[in-house]
This record gives structure tokens, C-alpha cells and sequence, in this order.
């Protein structure tokens, strides 16, 4: 019963807020809301719930361009709108694979902040990097308060601790993937520079034949995401290509 009285009270007040005097070019007046406008004329919304079209030859000067606004405003909200369902439509299908994710056993008690923070963190993540590369790979996402940041090792498994953001998955996914966790990793690494062809020529593609590739036991700079500064879309885009010239080096299929 409190619910009803709320949401009536909301909806009241919504209709109080929109509602406004339409002047007719004869001068007779209506109070109603703006619903739509099209070539039949515009629709409006009396306060009893009723829907009224005036023709647009009706209009007076000021309604007209209330309505011209009203009508673009619904045009853009209209367009993000179906641009949000176009997006949650490409994410769930990239989210098929190659590479998957899960949650780890028990996550139906972990708080739900951190669940849904964990989740949009992998959907996003997961999503570019299946756009953008192509590592079959699953992994699983488990929550542990107690790790200072992340961690995450070659069999796939995350830990989500004070850190939880798009682009700490992404680099937590690169160590799923071989990044500083493949047996062949360190045999790359010498006096803190990537000694593997594949990657340093991917690296030289994007900043030029002088570029250093920057690396140590578990990291590798630039492109690394080691850093919420180091992010961007220019900075993930290459990250992802990073990881599949280092998986190259490392022969990993």
C-alpha cells in the first residue's frame, strides 16, 4: 500500500512538473502534457489521462516551438535508447567467446555492490577483448576482499580485492593469458626489456623503430594497464594486440 501511495505521489508530482497551458492560434487554452508530434498534429495528455491531438494549424507561435523542442528532446532520448539496446545486444553476443567468464562458487553471498562492480568490470572487459582479439581462454572472476588489489594466475582464475574497475580486468584477463604467469615468460625478459620479435615489432608498429618494450617477472610497459592512468581507449585497444604478439613469442595457440 505505501508503494501505491509513493509511485502515485511520483507520478503526480511527474505530471505536475511536465504539464503546462497550450494556447490555441484562437486563443483557447488546455492544460495537458507534451506525448509526441508527428504530421497528424501533437499529441498532449490531459490530467485525467486522456490524449488530445491539435493540428498543427492550431498551434500558437510559442506552443509550436515547445513542441518543436519536446519533439527533438524524444528524438535523442529515443536514439540513445536504441543505441543502448544495440550495445547490450553486441555485448551479450562477444560475451559468448572466445573468451568466457564465470563467477566463482558462492558468489549468490557475496555483497551486491561488489557482485554487480565485478560483473559490469568482466562483461566490459570480456566483451572488447573478444571484439578486438581472439584467445580461447575461460576464466573465473572470484571475490576476495582481502587481496589489496587484484591478482590472477595462467589457469584462469582472478581475484577481485580493492581494486575493481574495466581496466584492472583487462589486465588481470593479460595475466590469465600468459602475461607474467606462462612458464616461457621470464625466458623473455632480459635486464628489464622484452627480448621476444613478435611483440617488440607490434610495440615498434605503434610508437616507432626506436620504441622500448619495457618488461619485468609479471608486467610489461607501455600498454600494460599497470596503472588507472595508463587507460584509455588508443592504450586498450593496443594492450590487446600486445597480448597476442607476447602469446606468439611464447608460442601459445
Amino acid at each position: 500500500m505505501k508503494l501505491f501511495v509513493f509511485l502515485f505521489l511520483f507520478a503526480t508530482a511527474l505530471l505536475a512538473e511536465d504539464l503546462r497551458t497550450w494556447t490555441s492560434a484562437e486563443g483557447k487554452r488546455l492544460e495537458a502534457v507534451f506525448v509526441k508530434a508527428d504530421k497528424n498534429g501533437v499529441t498532449v495528455r490531459k490530467a485525467d489521462g486522456s490524449k488530445v491531438i491539435i493540428a498543427l494549424d492550431r498551434l500558437s507561435d510559442e506552443d509550436w516551438i515547445h513542441a518543436g523542442r519536446m519533439a527533438e528532446a524524444q528524438a535523442t532520448e529515443e536514439k540513445r535508447a536504441e543505441e543502448a539496446r544495440a550495445e547490450a545486444t553486441k555485448r551479450k553476443k562477444l560475451l559468448k567467446g572466445p573468451l568466457t567468464y564465470r563467477l566463482s562458487e558462492g558468489s549468490e553471498t557475496w555483497p551486491e555492490d561488489r557482485k554487480q562492480r565485478i560483473v559490469e568490470a568482466m562483461d566490459s572487459a570480456v566483451a572488447f577483448i573478444n571484439e578486438h582479439g581472439d584467445f580461447e581462454k575461460h576464466v573465473t572472476a572470484n571475490n576476495s576482499p582481502g587481496t589489496p588489489t587484484a591478482d590472477a594466475n595462467y589457469d584462469g582464475w582472478i581475484n577481485w580485492g580493492g581494486s575493481i574497475s574495466r581496466r584492472v580486468a583487462l589486465h588481470e584477463i593479460a595475466h590469465t593469458l600468459g602475461v607474467g604467469t606462462h612458464p616461457e615468460w621470464s625466458a623473455h625478459v632480459k635486464d628489464g626489456k622484452w627480448t621476444g620479435k613478435h611483440a617488440i615489432r607490434q610495440l615498434r608498429e605503434f610508437d616507432g623503430p626506436d620504441a622500448v618494450l619495457h618488461a619485468d617477472r609479471m608486467h610489461f610497459w607501455p600498454y600494460g594497464l599497470n596503472y588507472d592512468h595508463e587507460s584509455n581507449p588508443e592504450a586498450e585497444l593496443r594492450c590487446v594486440k600486445m597480448i597476442a604478439a607476447f602469446r606468439k613469442d611464447m608460442r601459445i595457440r
